[in-house]
């Protein structure tokens, strides 16, 4: 039997655990069980193969340039197997839906929608992974996620995109601060990480305005930057609907954009080649027939 015949998904599973997690231990963790069931597989994987797939740098196992060729394809096979998997479910509304969403989407547009769908498909493990637009696109592509609610427009070749909720984003201000009187002096800018779509446009917006940037606050928490900048602390960028949706968007000014810039929608990507998840496509109507509302 040749080597390639040898090799099995969960030798791939171990390595893509390993990949992500940098750490035997950790990689254990995710796959419940022993490190050194971990290790085993590794030596396997790397015995069939003729080649080093990790080298240790700062505590941290990280990809040696052979781990970094057999990533992607360890990659779409698990993909493939566990789309094969859920092919021949007899139950359609069954397995498990990894969907990622923007804080602001799962805070508070997406509670009744899975609500719904919780109802009509209660076999189906779902797991909610909230994030950046960036980081969540990513996942999507590497196929971390079956599909994800981000902030767009944006387009893809491996994606399939649609859009779900219009948006209209707005700047966010302490009570009874105006616009020019807050803009005039230095200001520090609030809002999520890096790679957040709504504050790539806040950094774009500031930067045309000219503004003097001092500092940048980033909070993983919508509460924690409504509360920021209701204590005076900055100015911040987001969808013009909390204002109404969520229990602080009363503790701050909301100053509407131009349409340019405040046209924000939000949209479902998924990969192109992914296999129809029956469980996904009821989601999707569930989000469609909601289209266009505040809530």
């Amino acid at each position: 039997m040749s080597a390639w015949e040898r090799l099995n998904p969960q030798l791939l599973r171990h390595f893509l655990a390993i990949s992500r997690c940098g750490s035997l231990t950790s990689a254990a963790d995710q796959l419940h069980c022993v490190p050194s069931n971990v290790s085993a597989r590794l030596r396997q994987l790397e015995g069939q193969l003729g080649a080093r797939l990790f080298q240790r740098q700062a505590q941290r196992l990280r990809l040696t340039p052979a781990g970094e060729r057999l990533l992607p394809y360890a990659e779409q096979l698990d993909r493939l197997c566990q789309q094969a998997w859920r092919s021949v479910q007899d139950d359609l509304w069954s397995g498990t839906l990894r969907l990622g969403a923007m804080e602001t989407c799962a805070a508070v547009r997406l509670p009744e929608v899975l609500a719904t769908f919780h109802r009509d498909a209660p076999r189906v493990q779902m797991h909610l992974e909230t994030g950046t637009s960036s980081d969540l696109l990513e996942d999507v592509l590497a196929g971390r996620l079956d599909a994800a609610l981000i902030g767009g427009p944006y387009q893809h070749p491996a994606l399939r995109t649609e859009a779900i909720w219009p948006e209209r984003l707005a700047l966010v201000l302490a009570l009874g601060v105006q616009p020019k009187q807050a803009l005039a002096k230095p200001v520090t800018l609030i809002g999520f990480p890096g790679g957040c779509h709504y504050q790539q446009r806040l950094e774009r917006w500031s930067e045309a305005q000219q503004l003097r940037v001092v500092a940048r606050q980033s909070y993983g928490s919508l509460d924690a930057i409504f509360a920021s900048v209701a204590a005076g602390m900055g100015i911040g960028m987001l969808p013009l609907f909390l204002r109404h949706s969520h229990p602080r968007g009363a503790l701050v000014e909301w100053q509407e954009l131009p349409v340019e810039l405040a046209d924000a929608p939000t949209l479902l990507v998924r990969r192109q080649d992914a296999v129809e998840h029956p469980a996904l496509e009821h989601l999707l109507e569930l989000l469609r027939a909601r289209r266009g509302s505040n809530g």
